[in-house]
């Protein structure tokens, strides 16, 4: 009983919570339960009543009948007796048959009535007085039906109910008696009152208890519904993995696998769209970032043209620079888009071609001269073997390697040295700086993540450039490998 109770009365949160539409359901109910309760009730208490009333006019009018005809034969038994007493002849006849029907009348119905001559009462022998007017209209039906037993409604006299019988046609003499026979039937009524009001008391505890169990089971009906409104207020405050339990398999249950089913897909669209924004913010990032690099070599090879007297040769050198690193620009740019997946086709197409090691890494080192001028590091490549070649998208792979190479020039020492080594297999990146904690390196590749927050970002890196070589390497199939010792270095390789 408890474990049913808790189940259709309360919410996850063990609060009892009744909306409008099971108070609705509820009371309306109830209500009806009530008024088919005392309907009910009502009819069986009045059909008892009216059945026991017709059994007892059935059984007084046949004691009835048989009285009357005895009083009839006791009349002429009398009568015959006093003709034949000579101390009788000399008495009024008619005197005589009045007090013969009176002594039969007496002797057979006692104090239950009273005698009629007529329209003349000529004895009553009960506690009532008679209306005259109910025997005349008797006399009147009972000339047309003499062996009918008329029966009157119930009447209240001196408090008391009772019910009049009418027998008429009993003659003696030439003279016709009627009588009047009373039932009290108080005690009829009374018992049914008792029975009605007990049946009142006994509905009454009955309906309680059907409505403790109506309430619990229209809550327990309810519930599902319940906790859909309650998944569907969390989903709307953000909960977006907010689902309603199904509870069964009638209507509400096939609703509540519809409204999983949107609630999945309200998630994924939701998901989609935390995705694309946060593509866009990396997008921005990215463009940044991928910005500064050549924008420094820009900045620099201007700076030289403005401040020093170049010959024709350096000086068309130094335009030349400028040039392709502006087109590079462009070229990034698009390439960026491409990588962040804001095209219609979800993955990444770029434009591989053959491509010479050691021209990639010459270019690497006129890209990167000045960056690396201002701390006195020197840039090492070399090619295993020399003319070693390989498919890639040299765009992207240039901003890989430059992206490597700017974070080894940001943790290694001055005057120290960066390696950049090509084999068959693997591009390896190697410097001898600071190095990265152990428990960093699953993260390093994260966009944004920063080891050193207050570092990087008095180095100007916002986080995205590991992020980004480890994109570029899945997109040539190849993979971003991070070793690294805290104090000794970093080794970063590109492995096919």
């Amino acid at each position: 009983m408890k474990q049913f109770w808790d189940t259709g009365m309360k919410t996850k949160k063990g609060k009892t919570k009744c909306g409008a539409l099971f108070w609705k359901i509820y009371l309306q109910v109830s209500l009806g339960m009530v008024l088919l309760a005392v309907i009910l009730t009502g009819y069986l208490l009045w059909k008892s009543q009216q059945q026991g009333m017709e059994d007892i006019v059935q059984y007084e009018k046949e004691r009835i009948a048989r009285e009357c005809v005895q009083m009839q034969t006791n009349m002429w038994h009398a009568r015959t007796a006093a003709i034949s007493d000579r101390s009788s002849e000399a008495q009024n006849e008619a005197v005589l048959y009045r007090a013969v029907a009176t002594g039969a009348f007496r002797r057979i119905f006692l104090s239950r009535g009273a005698l009629f001559e007529g329209t003349e009462e000529i004895f009553n022998s009960s506690p009532y007085t008679y209306d005259i007017d109910f025997l005349r209209k008797n006399e009147e039906l009972l000339s047309s039906y003499p062996d009918m037993i008329s029966v009157s409604s119930v009447q209240k006299v001196n408090g008391r109910r009772l019910l009049l019988f009418s027998q008429g046609g009993i003659t003696a003499g030439g003279q016709t008696y009627s009588v009047i026979l009373y039932r009290d039937v108080t005690d009829i009524f009374a018992r049914t009152q008792k029975v009605f009001w007990q049946g009142i008391a006994f509905t009454s505890c009955l309906l309680l208890l059907c409505g403790v169990f109506l309430y619990a089971g229209i809550a327990r009906a309810l519930f599902p519904l319940m906790e859909l409104q309650q998944a569907a207020s969390a989903i709307a405050g953000g909960a977006y993995e907010s689902r309603a339990q199904v509870r069964g398999r009638d209507e509400i249950g096939a609703l509540t696998v519809s409204f999983n089913q949107m609630a999945e897909k309200v998630e994924e669209h939701m998901a989609l769209l935390t995705d694309t924004n946060e593509q866009q913010r990396q997008l921005l990032g990215s463009l940044a970032h991928e910005l500064k690099t050549p924008l420094t070599a820009i900045i620099g090879y201007a700076d030289t043209l403005l401040t020093t007297c170049l010959s024709e040769k350096n000086r068309v050198r130094a335009l030349g620079y400028i040039r392709s690193e502006g087109k590079r620009l462009s070229r990034l740019s698009e390439k960026m888009l491409e990588l962040t997946g804001l095209y219609e086709s979800s993955t990444q197409e770029i434009c591989l071609r053959t491509v010479r090691l050691e021209e990639l890494f010459r270019r690497l080192e006129e890209l990167t001269v000045f960056r690396l001028r201002q701390k006195n590091i020197r840039l090492v490549c070399t090619c295993i073997p020399r003319d070693l070649e390989r498919s890639m998208d040299a765009d992207l792979m240039m901003s890989l390697l430059m992206n490597l190479v700017d974070n080894a020039c940001k943790a290694s020492p001055d005057r120290s040295e960066i390696r950049v080594i090509a084999d068959d297999h693997s591009i390896v990146v190697e410097d001898h700086g600071k190095g990265i904690p152990a428990n960093e390196l699953g993260r390093v590749t994260e966009a944004f993540y920063m080891v050193n927050k207050s570092r990087a970002k008095s180095a100007g890196s916002i986080g995205l450039g590991l992020a980004l070589c480890s994109r570029i390497a899945r997109l040539h199939e190849a993979q971003l490998v991070i070793e690294s010792e805290e104090g000794k270095g970093t080794r970063v390789s590109v492995v096919w």
